[in-house]
């Protein structure tokens, strides 16, 4: 009988298709490299794929890039402490001094501590059963500011001295909500 032996191609041709896996994969590393480069160019997905359609440039096209751009409008500055009239956002109480003892006996004036203010009802009340379950008492109140939507404020009080405005806020500070102090005149709010 005749013994049959191992042909050394075999060996050959594992190592062969090894190679061409090799081959591949940094092949397509390098494409994936490339096409990251050309699309993303400038921080901008996309950048290079479009210039890849408009090789030809329209006279229009030129033309608008020469003339000068108008100057972007100033931003409106938004002040989020006056939205309604007779409500005063007070300071942060610095490193536990107290606020003088005159402003805390004001008469005709209480203090709120806002939580939050949603443009999405479901979130407030969220918030409001948080606090409810962490023995609090809060309330959601539903405004209108202007053309900017309809807002749900999650406050808790009226407190009638600073004291207890500040003992309410450092409960709040434990569950990780920095809360507006305000202050509002009796019927204002």
């Amino acid at each position: 009988m005749a013994k049959t032996r191992r042909s050394p191609s075999r060996s050959k041709k594992k190592s062969r298709g090894i190679l061409w896996l090799i081959a591949g994969l940094a092949l397509g590393a390098a494409l994936m490299w490339g096409a990251q480069h050309y699309y993303y160019r400038n921080s901008k997905p996309f950048a290079g794929f479009a210039n890849l359609f408009s090789s030809s440039k329209k006279p229009a096209d030129s033309e608008a890039k020469k003339r000068p751009e108008a100057e972007p409008l100033p931003k409106p500055k938004l002040d989020f402490y006056t939205i309604l009239p007779g409500e005063t956002v007070l300071p942060e109480p610095r490193g536990g001094k107290k606020t003088a003892k005159v402003e805390s006996t004001d008469v005709g004036i209480n203090y709120i501590l806002q939580a939050a203010a949603y443009t999405n009802s479901e979130d407030a009340d969220r918030l409001k059963a948080k606090l409810v379950l962490n023995g609090m008492e809060p309330h959601i109140e539903k405004i209108t500011a202007g053309d900017k939507g309809t807002y749900y404020r999650v406050r808790l009080g009226p407190y009638n001295s600073l004291d207890t405005l500040d003992a309410a806020n450092a409960r709040l500070s434990g569950f990780g909500i920095k809360a507006l102090r305000i202050k509002v005149k009796k019927g204002a709010g």
